[in-house]
């Protein structure tokens, strides 16, 4: 396997690891944040350790990253924008 094979395979692990486990603990935040369908998010919920390895071997990338289903009334700057986390600051007085 090479080297992209086994960067593909531990993101691959990885992301499905973290989504799996969104869909454990709130599915509808899974399905917004994952972008997949409810129904599929129950699918990936019960998915176990053994499935994910096998998902992960596939020699593809199992993220999208671009491009975001964006309206057509907004860029994908505002888009990005607007799923950046906002960093609270102290209020002094």
């Amino acid at each position: 396997m090479s080297t992209l094979e086994q960067d593909l395979a531990h993101l691959n692990f990885e992301y499905l690891m973290l989504a799996r486990e969104c869909a454990r603990s709130n599915p509808l935040e899974a399905a917004w944040r994952f972008g997949v369908d409810p129904e599929q998010i129950g699918e990936i919920a019960g998915y176990s350790l053994e499935r994910i390895r096998e998902l992960s071997d596939i020699a593809r990338a199992v993220v999208t990253l671009i491009p975001l289903n964006t309206s057509q009334n907004v860029s994908l700057a505002s888009h990005t924008a607007l799923l950046t986390p906002v960093k609270k600051h102290k209020m002094e007085g």
